[in-house]
């Protein structure tokens, strides 16, 4: 540990104009710190949306409820279940959510989007269309193996994606860059997932005919979120950030490029993960070879579009809270560990902790990143103006430093 020149003692400078006017630039082509409002009754997004989660809504009343009766300890059991996956997920996304915090109705007006509109309203039906029409054209034995991966990832991520767009239009402010999308997608494909996995645990019950019907939904949850990584949730993700690519925002320039390649791999990657029986012939070894594989090149995909998406988002970062160096609520250091580049993140962040001032512990200086965080949220939802929660972030700061 040693003593940096930097720290809390450094006596008040104020920040330059030159600093505080590119604060309030980054903050107004970010729009970080902005709120979202779902009633807007003149945008068009609005009533398609409402339309899609009512229609879906209906498909999901018809076939739940008729066997919900018969079937109500694997619905139980279904909804318990997927709420844990859920949980941990939403869990996930709050840590990489790190920038700038998506509205909690936004999040939930796409996780609701995702769960009901898309795959109800449309990815059922639409599915059920192509799946008839590849039995027809190709056969029933064909069909039976190709069906699942070359209709779900066009169908789905197409559903999936159109909630986006709708998510788009009805937050064009909060969603401008692909770290947006990246998370904005996230909550839509999660949504989509839940319900899916409760409808596989109901679907497994039916199948043994109401016979154990708990033992029959968690052993469907223990399968699907032990392969849970590659998931909607990762998948939508992807996809969504190749749609903000391909459409471009103020914030984000249009690249046609990267936008497809980021579509096509979510496709790819649905695709594969829907197709492992028939391309391994049902060899458990091949299987898990693919379930691997294909593992790891949604990582890739998903990785990329977060270093793609992240480079605007550091820099932003780094713009609000700029002038808290110079005022001496935070140090070079800690700035660099939070806005610094992806690749020497370890590097800097340790080389924050290990430059702390003396008397304060690693862990109270890792308090003191995550303040600074807090200071950069309020920041931006002031519009760079010292409210009285600016003030208590700053204090909150030097608290942790000096306590």
């Amino acid at each position: 540990m040693s003593t940096t020149t930097d720290d809390a003692s450094t006596p008040d400078i104020p920040a330059t104009p030159e600093l505080l006017a590119r604060r309030t630039a980054a903050i107004a082509e970010s729009g970080w710190g902005a709120s979202f409002h779902l009633f807007q009754p003149r945008n068009l997004c609005l009533w398609v949306y409402l339309l899609l989660v009512v229609i879906g809504a209906h498909q999901l009343y018809q076939i739940a409820v008729p066997t919900a009766g018969v079937f109500a300890e694997a619905d139980i059991a279904g909804v318990a279940s997927a709420g844990v996956f859920c949980l941990v997920f939403l869990l996930f996304l709050h840590y990489f959510d790190r920038y700038e915090r998506t509205p909690a109705l936004l999040a939930a007006t796409a996780f609701i989007g995702g769960g009901i509109g898309a795959p109800w309203a449309m990815a059922l039906p639409g599915n059920a269309a192509l799946m008839d029409i590849y039995t027809k054209t190709f056969g029933q034995a064909w069909a039976t193996d190709w069906e699942a991966g070359l209709t779900a990832p066009f169908v789905e991520e197409t559903a999936k994606g159109a909630v986006f767009l709708l998510m788009l239009g009805l937050a064009p402010v909060v969603i401008r860059t692909v770290y947006d999308a990246l998370i904005v997608g996230a909550y839509v494909g999660l949504g989509f997932q839940v319900l899916e996995d409760m409808l596989y645990g109901q679907n497994s019950a039916y199948q043994n005919f109401g016979v154990d019907q708990v033992g029959s939904v968690l052993h469907t949850f223990v399968l699907r979120s032990a392969s849970g990584v590659a998931s909607h949730a990762m998948y939508t993700a992807i996809f969504a950030a190749g749609i903000l690519y391909l459409v471009g925002t103020r914030a984000q320039p249009r690249r046609v490029g990267r936008g497809l390649l980021l579509m096509a791999a979510a496709v790819l990657v649905h695709g594969l993960w829907d197709s492992m029986l028939a391309l391994s012939n049902a060899n458990g070894f091949v299987m898990a070879a693919l379930m691997i594989g294909i593992t790891l090149t949604s990582v890739g995909a998903l990785l990329v579009a977060l270093r793609w998406g992240a480079h605007r988002e550091r820099g932003w970062l780094r713009d609000v809270l700029a002038p808290e160096v110079t005022n001496g609520t935070i140090t070079e250091l800690e700035l660099t560990a939070l806005a610094g580049e992806p690749s020497r993140r370890r590097k800097d962040r340790k080389a924050a902790i290990e430059g702390r001032a003396d008397g304060i512990s690693r862990r109270r200086q890792k308090h003191v990143l995550a303040a600074s965080l807090d200071l950069a949220h309020d920041l931006s939802e002031s519009n760079g103006k010292d409210t009285s929660s600016v003030q208590h972030s700053r204090a909150e700061v030097q608290r942790l430093r000096t306590h």
